[in-house]
This record gives C-alpha cells, sequence and structure tokens, in this order.
C-alpha cells in the first residue's frame, strides 16, 4: 500500500469603584453579585457539549457544501499542460492570499466594543460562547485548477461557500480599561462519503483597548491580534487517467487514479477599530478591520506515476524544461505549494440581542478588495 503524503471567583474580590474602594455595597447586592460571578463555571459546561456535537455538524455541513460544488463527469483520458497546471496553482494563490486574511477574522467579533474590566468591577466581566456561519473564496481560484484534473464545476459562481465555527473566550483587563480575546475552531480530517475529506484549524487572539471610558456611550475601541487559519480538502478521482505534457518530444507524465488534495494556511496581524452602543435590550456595532497576512497554499496529487524515461529523468526533463515549483516528486505523486503576503480590509458589523446574561449575535463581514463576504451567528454566556 503506497504512502500518501501529508496533505469561584474568589470568595474574596475586590470591590472598586473609580478606583476607590466601595464599603457602601449593601449586603444583599454583594451576595447576588457572588452568586452571578459563581455562574460562569457550571454554564461553561453545557458549551463543552455544544461544541463537540456542533463539530460534528459542521463537518457534515462543510462536506456536503464542498462535495456540492465539485463534479467529475466519469472516467476520462486527457492531455494538460504541466506548465498551465502550474500557473493555475500560482494564481490559486494569489486569489486566495487575498480572501484568507478575511477568512481567518471568523471569531470573536462580538457587539460590546469593551465589555468591562475583570478586576476593578463588579461583577467581573467575562464570557465565553461559540459562533458559526459561512465566509467565501473566489470560485474561480478552485475551478481553474481542479479542472486540469478532469474536475468540473457543475454550475458557474463567482463565490465559493467556507463553513467555519469558533469556540470564543473572552476576559476584561486589569484595573486599565481593556479586554483580550481568544478563539479556536478545529475539524481533523473528516470523512465525507467515501472519497472526500476536508480539514480546518482557527486559532487567535486579540487585545482590545476602550478609547472612551465605558460610561460614556457609545463604547469605542481599537484593536490588534493574531489569527491563523488553516484548512483544504481532498477527493479520490477513481477511473480516471491524466496525462501532463511539458516539453515538445518528451513523453507525457501520466496520473491513474490520483488523488487530488487542496490546501492553504494563513497567518495574519489583524488591526481594528469599533464603535457599538447598547440600546434597552439591543446592541447594535459597527467596525473595520486591516490585516497583513503571510499564506501559502497549492495542491498535492496521490497517484500512481508513470514516465517512459523514468523518474529521474523525469526530474531533469522537467529541470530543462523550465518547470518550477514542483515539490516531494517520487512515484508515488507530487506536490506543489505557492508563498504569498497580502493586505486585507474588511467592514464588519450587526447587531446583539441581550438576555440577562445571554447574548445573541448576528454579524455580516465584507471584504473590500476582493467583494467577499460572511456571515456569523453567535451564542454566548457574558457577564
Amino acid at each position: 500500500m503506497k504512502q500518501k503524503k501529508n496533505i469561584r471567583p474568589g470568595i474574596n474580590p475586590p470591590i472598586f469603584s473609580r478606583g476607590i474602594i466601595d464599603y457602601h455595597l449593601s449586603e444583599r447586592r454583594v451576595k447576588l453579585r457572588y452568586r452571578l460571578s459563581a455562574l460562569a463555571l457550571p454554564l461553561t459546561y453545557p458549551s463543552i457539549l455544544i461544541t463537540y456535537f456542533y463539530m460534528k455538524i459542521y463537518g457534515k455541513i462543510a462536506g456536503f457544501v464542498l462535495v456540492m460544488g465539485l463534479w467529475y463527469a466519469g472516467p476520462v483520458f486527457a492531455a494538460e499542460s504541466l506548465r498551465g497546471l502550474q500557473d493555475a496553482v500560482g494564481d490559486f494563490a494569489d486569489k486566495l492570499a487575498k480572501s484568507l486574511p478575511f477568512n481567518a477574522s471568523f471569531g470573536l467579533n462580538w457587539s460590546d466594543a469593551y465589555i468591562g474590566k475583570l478586576i476593578g468591577e463588579l461583577p467581573p466581566h467575562f464570557g465565553v460562547g461559540i459562533s458559526g456561519g459561512l465566509t467565501t473564496m473566489d470560485f474561480d481560484a478552485f475551478d481553474d485548477l481542479v479542472g486540469y484534473f478532469g474536475i468540473t464545476m457543475p454550475f458557474s459562481l463567482k463565490h465559493m461557500l467556507i463553513p467555519a465555527y469558533a469556540v470564543e473566550a473572552r476576559v476584561g483587563g486589569f484595573f486599565l480599561p481593556f479586554d483580550i480575546g481568544l478563539k479556536f475552531g478545529w475539524l481533523p480530517h473528516v470523512r465525507f462519503g467515501s472519497d472526500f475529506t476536508i480539514n480546518y484549524t482557527l486559532l487567535g487572539a486579540d487585545f482590545r483597548y476602550a478609547v472612551l471610558d465605558r460610561k460614556i456611550p457609545p463604547k469605542v475601541s481599537v484593536g490588534v491580534g493574531v489569527n491563523y487559519l488553516g484548512g483544504g480538502f481532498s477527493t479520490a478521482i477513481n477511473g480516471m487517467t491524466r496525462d501532463f505534457t511539458f516539453a515538445s518530444g518528451s513523453p507525457p507524465l501520466s496520473l491513474t487514479d490520483p488523488e487530488l488534495g487542496l490546501s492553504w494556511q494563513s497567518t495574519s496581524l489583524d488591526f481594528t477599530a469599533q464603535v457599538s452602543k447598547s440600546i434597552f435590550i439591543i446592541t447594535p456595532y459597527l467596525g473595520l478591520g486591516l490585516s497583513h497576512a503571510w499564506s501559502h497554499a497549492g495542491y498535492t496529487v496521490n497517484s500512481d506515476l508513470s514516465y517512459e524515461n523514468g523518474l529521474d529523468a523525469l526530474k531533469q526533463d522537467l529541470k530543462k524544461a523550465g518547470i518550477t515549483g514542483i515539490d516531494d516528486l517520487d512515484q508515488d505523486g507530487f506536490s506543489s505549494m505557492v508563498d504569498v503576503t497580502a493586505w486585507g480590509l474588511r467592514i464588519f458589523g450587526g447587531i446583539s440581542f441581550n438576555l440577562a446574561v445571554l447574548r445573541l449575535d448576528i454579524t455580516g463581514m465584507f471584504n473590500c478588495f476582493d467583494a467577499n463576504f460572511g456571515g456569523t451567528l453567535g451564542i454566548r454566556f457574558q457577564l
């Protein structure tokens, strides 16, 4: 069998009021606040269960969405240009470079521009929750690349839907008006059907500082964060032989029953500004984000390779023909990854519904550089 490539609260928390210890709180009010604080830990238990089931549901939704975007018509024998394939992977990486900082910004888009302090206020301010939704990438970037492997799209779209989710937590600052957020989303290589697998990893953290005092509406904050997004999918293309030509007079490189994997990774530095204002039980909000990302994207092919003159000769012939960017070339396949850097600019905003210690967030996002978009629905416990 061939080896595949790796495609309580404290019992006596401090009580502060405008920086001075407040001795005038009634015993009843103090006890109530302690009880609210003590609710935080047990309320995180259901969130763990919700996260587990959400991951399983996410896997099915993500697989369904991506499979519906790919269509393989049946056994095909055709010749393609290997140079054209390498041009297509470069275009794929360039287009994704504009989308990936935007896709990585998923999560932690809470309605409150600043949630308050963890130490220095009662109750202490923090929250934990989960959000899910969709972002988009350029459809053409996928369409052109997978076409070289005999995969055709059953319809033409401008955007390809990418399901996403994040588990989120945020804690208020210590004495100063800031908060810190953390997020993660993870889906290992999950098989959908017999021949399709997907994977997804999202990690991020941010720091927000309140520009305006939280007691003066609206709340305004500026922030900086770091995000990491990795993902991709692979599909087996059974019953197909694909030939790639690359030089006049040279025999073709043949692939039989290939498994194609597309993957991407991006690390981005994210700067944000946000404004929000609470009105009774709702909080509308609006923000602007600027990102700089270091990304790489490309493909991996697992297949029995056949070249008339042998593998060593193939490597030499590719070099003579000026075909570059092909990595890990051996009898079991090859890969090609392209490194790119890019800026991203996005607008995000929405509204939250505030029910006691629960928040229901509805958020929309728009990528100003390539017109991709996204939407999320989140629920969280927040003090």
